[in-house]
């Protein structure tokens, strides 16, 4: 019984391993951002930011903020942040809403003109390629949420610090992304604190179980004292 109730104690627990995936902070907390040549790092958006080229100010994907990438020519913009994997994984989803408006006539180009999304080591190696957008693909796209199941790559990586990062790069013409309600959602076991009353019902059976013990002990050296049959 005491068993049954230690293993009623083990739960799993879902947390989010991202911090400020959905920007309402107002800034870009968490978060690092870097760019190369003439492409620019991740800005917040509150609906106010106009960034170079083409595109004109856009609404956040929701809440009050979300992150769009800017450039002034080609060059690669990134958005990466860092989390540890718990030491025990029972599933890993990751969850993260884009739209984009690709402004260069040919479209988009694999990988010179694309937006991806990366799992990444910690030191900036690609484990796996989770999106991108490949020639053909519409050049305007609306608000888009994906999930993607990352189960293996976690339970592969457990204990060790993992990243997610996203990369614009423009080699022909404007490109612009927005992102947000970024998210690592994984389940994990966790110990559940027993209630009081539960606790109160093993001390009640540790004492039953105590006081058998001790009944036992003392008849069984009742027994042992007795005096054998007296001789006629």
């Amino acid at each position: 019984m005491v068993s049954v109730l230690y293993a009623s104690a083990a739960q799993a627990v879902t947390v989010d391993l991202i911090t400020n995936g959905d920007f309402e902070t107002g800034d870009l907390s968490g978060w690092n951002s870097t760019s190369s040549s003439y492409a620019e790092d991740f800005q917040i958006n509150n609906g106010r930011f106009n960034p170079r080229g083409p595109t004109r100010r856009v609404d956040p994907i929701s809440g009050s903020y979300d992150v769009m990438n800017e450039q002034t020519g080609y060059g690669i913009s990134t958005l990466t942040q860092f989390f540890t994997v718990p030491d025990r994984v029972i599933s890993a989803s990751f969850n993260f809403t884009y739209q984009l408006v690709n402004h260069y006539a040919s479209g988009f180009d694999d990988p010179n003109q694309q937006f991806r999304v990366s799992l990444i080591d910690d030191a900036g190696a690609v484990i796996s390629q989770i999106f991108s957008t490949q020639p053909g693909d519409a050049a305007v796209q609306g608000a888009t949420p994906l999930s993607y199941d990352l189960t293996s790559y976690l339970q592969a990586g457990v204990g060790s610090t993992l990243g997610i990062q996203f990369d614009v790069e423009t080699s022909y013409y404007y490109m612009n992304a927005s992102l947000d309600d970024i998210a690592m959602m994984v389940e994990t076991p966790a110990t559940v604190p027993l209630p009081a009353s539960v606790w109160m019902m093993l001390a009640g059976l540790g004492l039953f179980v105590a006081l058998g013990w001790s009944r036992k002990a003392r008849n069984g050296m009742d027994i042992a004292n007795c005096d054998g049959p007296v001789a006629a």
